[in-house]
């Protein structure tokens, strides 16, 4: 059986519906053209106004002008799995994934350029996050943090925490500019200072967290094994446990236009939240149950939905 720890490393936004291995050389190698690239693997998304940005397997990345409707694949510079993906404007981007591969575009999303790789060290990236064109964060396995204050042309490496080296499952950043990481073990780390010092916040579950959703006057939501949902109002001084009716992993979350927040996972899970509160969630499972690893917000009130199906669309 599987601990906390063997969980999170089978199923950690890179390789949340299967195990792909590529070796080094096809890492390094460009990725290829695929008409069947929308309905591949795909792990996570990011949008900036009308432009989507859909990354995953084999080192496809996908890029949209009209909120979803149509797709076109952009050309990278690898083939790893690529776990994450920022859109900071309407032309900063970066993906990160498998070999600490990083990739950049400044076109918004249609051409990349690599921006970091270690085949070598076989350490896999799971998020990325930049405050402004050149100060910017990538996180991944066993504790590995990554910084850059040059857009990306040079990266350092440096511990947040002395004592541990979990996983590090997401980043994200709130109104305030408070900073969370979802971690394995039940770990969440904020940071009050952009980045420069973390706190290990105490929570009361001991699994792997794979997503946040911050909201407004310092809430927040914390999610992820087994249907595991906490809110806090406090920035993580004390946490309130959410029944959610499922025990479907929870992977990703947004809040819409119209104030919901919803919640998906495994499974094909959605669960819909219509006030934001936690108090009242409505469990939607989709007829195919295949997982779903981002929510992207769409107009006429859909989603669109990536994941192991490849990208769809659903009016919650």
């Amino acid at each position: 059986m599987l601990d906390g720890r063997g969980v999170g490393m089978l199923f950690v936004p890179a390789v949340l519906f299967c195990l792909v291995t590529l070796s080094p050389a096809l890492a390094d190698e460009p990725s290829e053209p695929s008409r069947l690239a929308i309905q591949s693997l795909l792990l996570d998304g990011a949008q900036y106004q009308n432009r989507m940005i859909a990354v995953g397997q084999r080192g496809h990345v996908l890029y949209s002008d009209d909120q979803g409707h149509h797709w076109r694949q952009a050309s990278t510079p690898t083939r790893a799995m690529l776990n994450g993906v920022f859109f900071l404007n309407e032309t900063h981007a970066w993906a990160v994934g498998h070999d600490a591969t990083i990739i950049k575009s400044r076109d918004g999303g249609q051409s990349w350029q690599l921006s970091y790789s270690a085949p070598e060290e076989e350490t896999p990236l799971f998020g990325v996050w930049f405050k402004d064109q050149n100060n910017g964060f990538a996180v991944g396995a066993y504790g590995l943090f990554m910084e850059t204050n040059d857009g990306g042309e040079n990266w350092q490496k440096r511990w947040i925490s002395e004592e541990d080296d979990f996983h590090l499952n997401h980043i994200t950043v709130a109104a305030d500019g408070t900073l969370y990481l979802a971690a394995e073990s039940g770990v969440v780390y904020r940071s009050d200072d952009g980045g420069d010092h973390w706190v290990n916040l105490t929570t009361p579950y001991h699994g792997s967290f794979f997503g946040s959703l911050p909201l407004f006057e310092n809430q927040l939501f914390i999610f992820g094994l087994r249907g595991h949902l906490f809110s806090t109002y406090d920035k993580g001084e004390s946490w309130h446990n959410i029944a959610t009716g499922t025990t479907a992993m929870l992977t990703s979350a947004l809040k819409t236009d119209d104030n919901r927040c919803i919640f998906a996972g495994l499974s094909g899970v959605l669960l819909v939240d219509r006030e934001c509160d936690g108090k009242a969630l409505q469990l939607i499972q989709r007829p195919d149950r295949s997982g779903i690893s981002a929510l992207l917000s769409s107009d006429n009130g859909e989603l669109v939905l990536i994941g192991e199906a490849g990208i769809t669309r659903f009016k919650p």
